[in-house]
Protein backbone atom coordinates (compact mmCIF):
# COMPACT_ATOMS: atom_id res chain seq x y z
CA UNK A 1 0.00 0.00 0.00
CA UNK A 2 1.56 3.48 -1.09
CA UNK A 3 1.49 6.73 1.03
CA UNK A 4 -1.71 7.72 -1.21
CA UNK A 5 -3.67 5.00 -0.43
CA UNK A 6 -2.82 5.52 3.31
CA UNK A 7 -3.43 8.85 3.15
CA UNK A 8 -6.64 8.68 1.84
CA UNK A 9 -7.37 6.58 4.62
CA UNK A 10 -6.24 9.18 7.37
CA UNK A 11 -8.35 11.82 5.24
CA UNK A 12 -11.20 9.33 5.81
CA UNK A 13 -10.08 9.07 9.48
CA UNK A 14 -11.20 12.49 9.71
CA UNK A 15 -14.31 12.44 7.64
CA UNK A 16 -15.96 8.77 8.98
CA UNK A 17 -19.20 8.37 8.14
CA UNK A 18 -22.05 6.59 9.98
CA UNK A 19 -19.46 6.02 12.53
CA UNK A 20 -17.76 3.40 10.69
CA UNK A 21 -14.29 3.47 9.77
CA UNK A 22 -11.94 1.60 6.82
CA UNK A 23 -9.41 -1.05 8.18
CA UNK A 24 -6.36 -0.09 9.71
CA UNK A 25 -3.49 1.52 7.62
CA UNK A 26 0.22 1.43 7.58
CA UNK A 27 1.51 4.28 9.82
CA UNK A 28 2.33 7.50 8.22
CA UNK A 29 5.37 8.77 9.80
CA UNK A 30 4.66 12.97 10.22
CA UNK A 31 7.61 14.87 11.78
CA UNK A 32 7.22 18.77 12.40
CA UNK A 33 9.94 21.62 13.08
CA UNK A 34 8.21 24.98 14.34
CA UNK A 35 10.75 27.05 17.45
CA UNK A 36 7.16 27.46 19.48
CA UNK A 37 7.72 24.45 21.98
CA UNK A 38 3.56 25.37 22.77
CA UNK A 39 2.45 24.84 18.82
CA UNK A 40 5.08 21.90 18.89
CA UNK A 41 2.89 20.10 21.31
CA UNK A 42 -0.26 20.96 20.30
CA UNK A 43 0.30 19.76 16.75
CA UNK A 44 1.44 16.41 17.88
CA UNK A 45 -1.58 15.75 19.99
CA UNK A 46 -4.09 17.12 17.78
CA UNK A 47 -2.41 15.20 14.57
CA UNK A 48 -2.35 12.06 16.88
CA UNK A 49 -6.42 12.16 17.63
CA UNK A 50 -7.44 12.96 14.58
CA UNK A 51 -5.66 10.77 12.20
CA UNK A 52 -5.60 7.25 13.34
CA UNK A 53 -3.39 6.07 10.78
CA UNK A 54 -0.66 9.17 11.36
CA UNK A 55 2.38 8.83 14.06
CA UNK A 56 4.36 12.39 15.20
CA UNK A 57 7.59 10.24 14.73
CA UNK A 58 9.65 13.60 15.95
CA UNK A 59 10.05 17.62 16.27
CA UNK A 60 12.40 20.01 16.29
CA UNK A 61 12.92 23.26 16.53
CA UNK A 62 15.51 24.67 14.14
CA UNK A 63 15.96 23.97 10.63
CA UNK A 64 19.08 22.56 10.65
CA UNK A 65 18.03 19.69 13.18
CA UNK A 66 15.02 19.11 11.27
CA UNK A 67 17.12 18.76 7.95
CA UNK A 68 19.24 16.14 9.63
CA UNK A 69 16.32 14.00 10.58
CA UNK A 70 14.28 14.51 7.75
CA UNK A 71 17.27 12.91 5.56
CA UNK A 72 18.65 10.24 7.49
CA UNK A 73 17.36 7.22 6.71
CA UNK A 74 16.39 5.98 10.08
CA UNK A 75 14.32 9.14 11.14
CA UNK A 76 12.81 10.07 7.76
CA UNK A 77 9.26 10.80 7.65
CA UNK A 78 6.58 10.56 4.99
CA UNK A 79 5.73 14.04 5.59
CA UNK A 80 7.14 17.10 7.28
CA UNK A 81 5.44 20.11 8.72
CA UNK A 82 7.54 22.68 8.26
CA UNK A 83 7.30 26.81 10.09
CA UNK A 84 7.72 29.18 7.77
CA UNK A 85 9.07 31.73 10.18
CA UNK A 86 11.83 29.81 11.66
CA UNK A 87 14.72 31.31 13.61
CA UNK A 88 18.31 31.09 11.87
CA UNK A 89 17.56 29.60 8.94
CA UNK A 90 13.63 30.16 7.43
CA UNK A 91 11.36 27.27 6.42
CA UNK A 92 11.67 27.79 3.07
CA UNK A 93 15.50 27.45 2.97
CA UNK A 94 14.69 24.25 4.83
CA UNK A 95 11.98 23.10 2.36
CA UNK A 96 14.42 23.49 -0.38
CA UNK A 97 17.31 21.87 1.52
CA UNK A 98 15.73 18.65 1.96
CA UNK A 99 13.94 19.00 -1.62
CA UNK A 100 16.94 19.05 -3.15
CA UNK A 101 18.01 16.00 -1.88
CA UNK A 102 14.92 14.33 -1.41
CA UNK A 103 12.10 13.02 -3.97
CA UNK A 104 9.88 11.36 -1.50
CA UNK A 105 9.39 13.67 1.83
CA UNK A 106 6.25 15.52 1.56
CA UNK A 107 6.83 19.15 2.76
CA UNK A 108 3.58 21.03 3.86
CA UNK A 109 4.22 24.84 4.92
CA UNK A 110 2.58 26.38 7.99
CA UNK A 111 2.22 29.79 8.87
CA UNK A 112 0.34 31.90 11.27
CA UNK A 113 1.02 34.98 8.92
CA UNK A 114 -0.88 35.75 5.80
CA UNK A 115 -0.68 33.23 3.11
CA UNK A 116 0.47 35.24 0.69
CA UNK A 117 3.32 36.03 2.30
CA UNK A 118 5.27 32.66 1.79
CA UNK A 119 2.85 30.84 -1.04
CA UNK A 120 5.05 31.26 -4.10
CA UNK A 121 8.48 30.89 -2.13
CA UNK A 122 7.29 27.57 -0.75
CA UNK A 123 6.56 26.29 -3.85
CA UNK A 124 9.83 27.30 -5.26
CA UNK A 125 10.89 25.81 -2.71
CA UNK A 126 9.60 22.39 -3.39
CA UNK A 127 7.16 22.26 -1.12
CA UNK A 128 3.69 20.31 -1.71
CA UNK A 129 1.02 23.17 -0.41
CA UNK A 130 1.27 26.22 2.21
CA UNK A 131 -1.72 26.12 5.25
CA UNK A 132 -2.78 28.74 7.90
CA UNK A 133 -2.52 27.72 11.52
CA UNK A 134 -5.53 30.20 12.04
CA UNK A 135 -8.01 27.67 11.44
CA UNK A 136 -7.63 23.84 12.49
CA UNK A 137 -10.35 22.70 10.46
CA UNK A 138 -8.55 24.00 6.80
CA UNK A 139 -5.43 22.76 8.27
CA UNK A 140 -6.48 18.75 8.53
CA UNK A 141 -8.18 19.55 5.00
CA UNK A 142 -5.25 19.89 3.77
CA UNK A 143 -3.18 17.87 5.42
CA UNK A 144 -5.66 15.01 4.59
CA UNK A 145 -5.15 16.20 0.59
CA UNK A 146 -1.35 16.16 0.73
CA UNK A 147 -1.59 12.61 2.58
CA UNK A 148 -4.24 11.36 -0.14
CA UNK A 149 -3.24 13.06 -3.55
CA UNK A 150 0.32 14.39 -3.08
CA UNK A 151 -0.11 18.42 -2.70
CA UNK A 152 -2.47 20.29 -0.96
CA UNK A 153 -4.84 22.99 -2.93
CA UNK A 154 -4.01 26.24 -4.51
CA UNK A 155 -3.17 29.21 -2.64
CA UNK A 156 -3.38 33.08 -3.69
CA UNK A 157 -3.31 31.61 -7.22
CA UNK A 158 0.25 29.45 -6.60
CA UNK A 159 0.04 25.58 -7.39
CA UNK A 160 2.36 22.94 -5.79
CA UNK A 161 4.39 20.28 -7.61
CA UNK A 162 4.29 17.01 -6.62
CA UNK A 163 7.68 16.19 -4.43
CA UNK A 164 9.55 14.11 -7.57
CA UNK A 165 8.55 16.61 -9.68
CA UNK A 166 9.90 19.65 -7.89
CA UNK A 167 12.84 17.58 -6.58
CA UNK A 168 13.74 16.99 -10.48
CA UNK A 169 13.37 20.61 -10.93
CA UNK A 170 15.45 21.93 -7.84
CA UNK A 171 18.17 19.31 -9.17
CA UNK A 172 18.27 20.47 -12.66
CA UNK A 173 18.66 24.46 -11.70
CA UNK A 174 21.96 25.06 -11.39
CA UNK A 175 22.74 26.70 -7.63
CA UNK A 176 23.02 30.66 -7.58
CA UNK A 177 23.67 32.88 -4.13
CA UNK A 178 23.99 31.44 -1.05
CA UNK A 179 22.61 28.01 -2.50
CA UNK A 180 26.11 27.74 -4.50
CA UNK A 181 27.92 28.39 -0.87
CA UNK A 182 29.00 25.15 0.56
CA UNK A 183 28.57 23.96 4.49
CA UNK A 184 32.14 25.49 5.19
CA UNK A 185 31.89 28.73 3.42
CA UNK A 186 27.82 29.10 5.30
CA UNK A 187 29.42 28.74 8.72
CA UNK A 188 32.73 31.14 7.91
CA UNK A 189 30.24 33.59 6.40
CA UNK A 190 27.76 33.90 9.67
CA UNK A 191 30.55 33.85 12.12
CA UNK A 192 31.48 37.39 9.91
CA UNK A 193 28.39 38.27 10.08
CA UNK A 194 28.47 38.06 13.68
CA UNK A 195 31.60 40.13 13.73
CA UNK A 196 33.98 37.91 14.35
CA UNK A 197 38.04 38.59 12.90
CA UNK A 198 39.29 36.04 10.94
CA UNK A 199 41.54 35.04 12.72
CA UNK A 200 39.04 34.22 15.64
CA UNK A 201 37.12 31.97 12.82
CA UNK A 202 40.50 30.30 12.11
CA UNK A 203 40.88 29.54 16.27
CA UNK A 204 37.62 28.46 16.46
CA UNK A 205 36.92 26.47 13.54
CA UNK A 206 40.41 24.61 14.31
CA UNK A 207 41.86 25.59 11.12
CA UNK A 208 44.53 28.05 9.36
CA UNK A 209 43.99 31.84 8.84
CA UNK A 210 44.91 31.06 5.55
CA UNK A 211 42.12 28.79 4.67
CA UNK A 212 39.57 31.14 6.32
CA UNK A 213 40.94 34.25 4.13
CA UNK A 214 40.37 31.11 0.83
CA UNK A 215 36.82 30.68 2.42
CA UNK A 216 35.94 34.67 1.75
CA UNK A 217 37.37 34.93 -1.42
CA UNK A 218 35.27 31.96 -2.39
CA UNK A 219 32.53 33.47 -0.62
CA UNK A 220 33.11 37.04 -2.47
CA UNK A 221 33.07 35.21 -6.31
CA UNK A 222 30.07 33.28 -5.48
CA UNK A 223 28.00 36.07 -4.38
CA UNK A 224 29.32 38.36 -6.81
CA UNK A 225 30.53 40.49 -4.11
CA UNK A 226 33.29 43.14 -4.00
CA UNK A 227 34.49 43.03 0.02
CA UNK A 228 33.53 40.48 2.71
CA UNK A 229 30.66 43.38 4.38
CA UNK A 230 28.53 43.60 0.91
CA UNK A 231 29.07 39.59 0.70
CA UNK A 232 27.88 39.91 4.74
CA UNK A 233 24.93 42.10 3.49
CA UNK A 234 23.72 39.81 0.66
CA UNK A 235 23.38 36.42 2.54
CA UNK A 236 21.82 38.62 5.45
CA UNK A 237 18.84 39.18 2.57
CA UNK A 238 19.39 35.93 1.01
CA UNK A 239 19.42 33.71 3.49
CA UNK A 240 15.86 33.07 4.10
CA UNK A 241 14.21 32.79 0.38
Amino acid sequence: MTISDTGATAAADANPRDGRFTAPAPTIRVAIVDNDAIALHALSELLSRRFRSVTVIWSASNGREAIAQALSPTTSPDVLLVDMSLSGMSGIRVCREIRRRNDRIRLLGITSFPLDSYARKASAAGAQGLVGKESMRTFFDTLGRVLATGVGPPQCGVEFEPAAQAHRRLREEPPRGVDALSPMELRVLQACAEGKSQERIAAEFGIASGTVRTHVKRIKAKLHAATLSHAVMLWLTMKDE
